[in-house]
């Protein structure tokens, strides 16, 4: 799983430095109205096949402990914190922000970062096309554009060098809804601000050193709820204040990742990312089918809302508690993921020889190390 480290760090990076996701080599180009066009080249899906869970393996099958850890770490691939969005197909990257509190941040991160953008825009009077071009710090360009009147908008990295991180692609959303929910009237009421969308996304990131690329492509639904409390607005009302709680839910048939090496694919997914600064927590939940080159074939993924995958604190390296039962129309059995504290801090790994059996035929802990390693 430290295949993937690198993408997460990316992320984050970007974040910090304030746009709001990808990019990497690909052609550029002019599109109308003053908007760029930016694509990479189309991911190959990995194999598809459903992979056999053999209970005559066990726990100590290198074939079963791969299955495992890599849908673990495709289930935090949704993973985000608040902080360092500012504002999902692995396990946790972490990057140190300016020696403050770890962040981690991936697709959920960009999600939230445009929903945001979403919400906080101030809409055309006359819905006419509103498009900015800005300069990246080591060459390239972003280009932001609202269609008022499509309710639709737009995001293209141009080969936008960060940090000697080159993005390069397209967000973009349609169907946009911003819904106040709640909106209290006075200070400290509490409000409620949901954003949904259709949502694309094709974009790449290419670093130097080390030589890396990393490409996710993918068409979805989104809905984002934005919680917080009314502030001041220095004109004797009120307006709403930060969000101390962000949730988002993405649903989709098909979100494809590749580092040039390994390749992803989240099908028939609905992943749901509540980030809580109230409690200090994240937690992931929700359900998909997994595929990749690393396990050569699909199993089906199941995170229940009752045994989510919890990160207290919210920059924690990994999570702290949480549950992925992993199944397959290959065979009878299913893998039961548990993270524990004891006798290790890693996971548990229970391998069933029926899908309706309550007791493991087989069991082993992992530390972190172990898991990350596979």
């Amino acid at each position: 799983m430290t295949k993937r480290t690198w993408w997460f760090t990316f992320v984050t990076t970007l974040l910090i430095l304030g746009l709001a996701s990808c990019g990497g080599d690909g052609g550029g180009g002019g599109g109308g109205g003053g908007i760029p066009s930016a694509t990479n080249s189309a991911i190959t899906p990995p194999p598809t096949t459903a992979v056999a869970i053999t209970a005559a393996g066990g726990t100590t099958s290198q074939t079963n402990q791969s299955i495992a850890g890599n849908a673990l770490q495709a289930s935090d691939m949704a993973s985000t914190t608040a902080s360092a969005a500012g504002v999902l197909p692995g396990l946790t990257g972490v990057q140190a922000d300016s020696g403050t509190q770890a962040k981690r941040d991936t697709l959920a991160a960009i999600v939230r970062r445009h929903a945001e953008r979403l919400k906080d825009h101030k809409s055309s009077v006359t819905g006419v096309l509103q498009v900015a071009t800005q300069p990246c710090s080591g060459g390239g360009t972003l280009t932001v554009a609202f269609d008022d009147a499509s309710n639709s908008a737009t995001e293209v990295f141009v080969n936008c060098n960060l940090g000697g991180i080159v993005t390069h692609g397209t967000v973009s959303s349609s169907n946009v809804s911003v819904t106040p929910e709640l909106v209290g009237s006075t200070v400290g009421s509490a409000y409620r601000i949901s954003v949904s969308a259709s949502f694309n996304i094709d974009l790449s990131f290419t670093t130097t050193a080390p030589a890396s690329t990393f490409v996710t492509q993918s068409s979805f639904t989104f809905t984002a709820k934005f919680f917080g409390t009314m502030q001041a607005d220095g004109a004797g009302g009120v307006q709403p204040g930060p969000q101390n709680r962000t949730q988002i839910t993405m649903s989709g048939g098909s979100l494809l990742a590749s580092d040039g090496a390994l390749r992803e694919l989240l099908s028939n997914f609905s992943i749901t990312v509540d980030d809580d600064d109230t409690l200090g927590r994240t937690t992931i939940s929700g359900g998909y089918t997994y595929a990749s080159t690393a396990i050569n074939g699909a199993v089906t993924v199941n995170v229940p809302l009752a045994k989510a995958i919890v990160f207290q604190p919210q920059g924690a390296s990994h999570p702290n508690s949480g549950e992925v039962t992993i199944t397959s129309l290959g065979s009878p059995g299913k893998i039961v993921l548990t993270v524990i504290s004891s006798p290790v801090v890693g996971v548990r790994v229970d391998v069933f020889a029926n899908v309706a059996d309550m007791v493991a035929t087989n069991s082993s802990n992992l530390t972190w190390a172990q898991v990350d390693a596979l």
